[in-house]
């Protein structure tokens, strides 16, 4: 087995009780481009599902972990990730005002992390049981490289700024990015301590890859198909259209990229984003700078 040293840069230190007021978001928040819209919109659908189950994974695993720095790193992991999920829950409620019911999609995307990421096959003996929860950590891992990596695109590109997009939304997707660049080491480094294997790694990533973008691009589609105010598909042309103008990160970066360094023997998700620039972000939001006034008036009472 490689030997990947642990590190504990990359830790969450504490969860940011953000709220966002979507009154006056738009339907097509970047202005004239429903196709990214509903690109990054999908993270809306997916996240909220997917978070759940990576807090399940992880604190499923947190009684084997040995290294008491990393233990202590769980709670405001999960405390993050839980409220992301909400976050991004309340995106799907202002849909459904502006006309697109995500229910079919999201109780679709349910039944298939029921099975991936859910508990064990009550037949699989104790060994074939705690495998499922090594591989699950493993899932959870690679797509956390995933949103470690998006994290960091956020926050440090331009073209959505660019292209006038609603500042709110900007902000919600800024303050997730910046945490998940935050925490982007978490559960990779409780998957090395409880686990490690290599191989179990890779195949993880390679099953987690495909799934990943097969899920974004049937969602984007599923939200072209139910936006009442455009009649346009998805097209792969659009996509490399909006990767130019810098509006969402590129096809092949996704598709290749992200996977393949992810499969390094020696990769550990330290170098692939920076905490400052998230740390820096998390400061200057609007939404966080409220949440910490907010939490300075409570802790006064």
């Amino acid at each position: 087995m490689p030997e990947v040293e642990l590190h504990h840069d990359g830790h969450p230190k504490y969860r940011r009780m953000v709220r966002f007021d979507w009154e006056n978001t738009p339907l097509h928040w970047v202005p004239g481009d429903p196709f990214s819209t509903h690109m990054i919109n999908v993270l809306h659908l997916l996240l909220p599902e997917g978070e759940r189950h990576f807090i399940k994974a992880v604190l499923e695993a947190s009684s084997l972990v040995d290294d008491p720095d990393l233990e202590a790193a769980i709670k405001p992991f999960i405390q993050q990730e839980s409220w992301h999920a909400w976050a991004h829950q309340v995106v799907l409620d202002h849909l459904a005002e502006q006309g697109i019911d995500t229910t079919p999609y999201t109780d679709r995307l349910r039944r298939a992390l029921s099975i991936t990421l859910g508990d064990p096959p009550s037949f699989f003996p104790p060994t074939l049981k705690r495998w499922w929860l090594y591989r699950r950590l493993a899932d959870v891992a690679a797509l956390e490289h995933f949103t470690a990596v998006l994290g960091q695109w956020v926050l440090q590109n331009r073209g959505l700024d660019y292209a006038g997009a609603d500042p709110v939304m900007l902000d919600l997707l800024r303050w997730h990015g910046a945490e998940e660049v935050e925490h982007r080491s978490l559960v990779f480094d409780v998957y090395q301590n409880v686990c490690g294997s290599y191989l179990i790694r890779a195949a993880s990533m390679l099953m987690t890859a495909p799934g990943f973008v097969g899920w974004w691009i049937a969602g984007a589609r599923y939200l072209m198909a139910h936006d009442p105010t455009v009649d346009q598909k998805w097209r792969w042309r659009d996509w490399l259209r909006a990767a130019r103008q810098y509006r969402l990160p590129g096809p092949w970066n996704i598709l290749v990229t992200l996977p393949f360094r992810y499969l390094r023997p020696g990769h550990h998700p330290g170098p692939e984003a920076c905490t400052e620039m998230a740390v820096a972000y998390l400061e200057y939001s609007p939404a966080a700078k409220a949440a910490r006034e907010r939490a300075g008036k409570a802790a006064l009472r």
